[in-house]
């Protein structure tokens, strides 16, 4: 059985809600699966338009074959997507029609795997979980390290189907990060997470700007250039002080490039977030770009809202960690984060800033709903609903055009700062 490191914190068990057969991501195929398919007459059970409920599994709409070659990846094929978006095998029940008539060995692997993702790095295989997923959000279910030995079987099949080279990790870029340095970084960022107070209650916003500070320290010109000994012991030992001092940083405060930088990123997710529910294809598209443009002005402060998006509505919205039910939620997510380290095929501090631009923006999101609800206290559930609407970005591919842009205006450790200096609904 290969050994993998995995979140011992982390909960899963499918409840079949079907959130992910309705995503914009590919399900990927290797051409052993589409030609086991095509010889079980798959093409029955695949529908271009949403089935009736009650649609038996050979309810056929059209011809079209169900697989397609994904560009740029030779010998790996995707499931076209219904009109909808949703995976044309995806009966009205939320069940899958592959499984249902072949079972469920013979799921594509991408689908048997998922909310799980493998990742090749220096030292042990990492698996992680995707909070793509309400369950993975929600923590429920059977601890991740019970379902090892079935993780390590699926590892064996991915890594022959979808071979990757192993990767090395950098702090920065063009700085290589020893996998025991990792794992000191790691150690020392979740011993700040979870810092209590003398109440014994966590400051999230407090502890993240901890976290900010000691990013910032290690990434320092004259830090970065010790040999990677002596960074190595530079972590351990001012990592471990600052972990443990009741001292706390120099107050900072978010650039106003920073600021600006932020209102960039929620523009971000909120025109992938478009692009995915838009039913335009093909041609130019006209009406989609024309939604983006107002998108991109109110984004900014400078249009009104665009359909189910008012910014506004999220002025006046009490800070949501407020409550203790959010509070917990967004430890989770942050602490998840920071197990995760070293797998985002980005630099660390990438990665980081990153995880906390995209909670950054559901929390935005999440004072958003709660405003245009009436309310004035953000709630676990509307948390959790604005997790899920920025995290489908965390599927975009590092080394993409739309993933570049996404770092970049994750705009660093601002994304740290603005979580712990200013209350995020205040910058929309």
């Amino acid at each position: 059985m290969v050994a993998l490191r995995h979140d011992a914190e982390q909960r899963f068990t499918c409840r079949q809600c079907g959130r992910c057969c309705r995503r914009g991501w590919d399900i990927a195929l290797t051409a052993a699966e589409v030609e086991g398919y095509r010889k079980a007459g798959a093409e029955r059970w695949y529908t271009r338009r949403e089935p009736d409920e009650g649609a038996g599994a050979d309810a056929r709409t059209d011809t079209v074959d169900p697989f397609e070659p994904i560009p740029g990846h030779p010998g790996h094929f995707r499931i076209r997507k219904r009109e909808d978006g949703a995976c044309g095998f995806l009966s009205a029940e939320n069940r899958c029609r592959i499984h249902e008539r072949l079972g469920g060995a013979r799921k594509p692997l991408t689908c048997r795997l998922f909310p799980f993702r493998f990742h090749p790095v220096e030292g042990k295989a990492i698996v992680s979980a995707s909070f793509c997923c309400p369950t993975v959000v929600a923590n429920e279910g059977q601890p991740v390290a019970a379902q090892l030995r079935a993780l390590s079987a699926l590892h064996g099949e991915w890594a022959r189907a979808f071979p990757e080279p192993k990767r090395a990790v950098e702090l920065v870029s063009g700085h290589p990060l020893a996998p025991a340095t990792l794992a000191t970084l790691r150690e020392v960022l979740r011993a700040m997470l979870d810092r209590t107070g003398p109440d014994g209650r966590r400051d999230l916003r407090a502890n993240v700007a901890r976290m900010a500070a000691l990013l910032d320290d290690v990434t320092r010109h004259r830090v970065l250039k010790l040999d990677p000994a002596r960074f190595a012991e530079y972590v351990e030992l001012t990592g471990r002080y600052a972990a443990g001092s009741d001292r706390p940083p120099a107050p900072a405060r978010p650039s106003a490039v920073g600021r600006l930088l932020f209102r960039g990123f929620l523009f971000a997710v909120l025109a992938a977030r478009e692009q995915l529910r838009s039913r335009e294809t093909s041609g130019l598209r006209l009406g989609l770009r024309a939604r983006l443009a107002r998108l991109l002005a109110h984004a900014h402060g400078l249009g009104p809202g665009v359909g189910d998006v008012d910014l506004r509505a999220a002025r006046g919205v009490a800070p949501a960690l407020d409550d203790p039910a959010v509070e917990t939620l967004v430890h989770h997510y942050l602490r998840a984060a920071i197990e995760d380290l070293g797998t985002g095929r980005r630099p660390v501090v990438e990665e980081v800033a990153l995880s906390v631009a995209l909670l950054d923006a559901a929390l935005a999101f999440a004072a958003m709903r709660t405003g245009q609800a009436g309310a004035r206290a953000v709630d676990a559930a509307t948390m959790a609903d604005g997790l899920l609407e920025t995290m489908d970005l965390t599927h975009l591919e590092p080394e993409g055009g739309y993933g570049r842009v996404l770092a970049a205006l994750a705009g660093g450790l601002d994304a740290l700062l603005l979580f712990s200096r200013t209350g995020v609904a205040a910058e929309v």
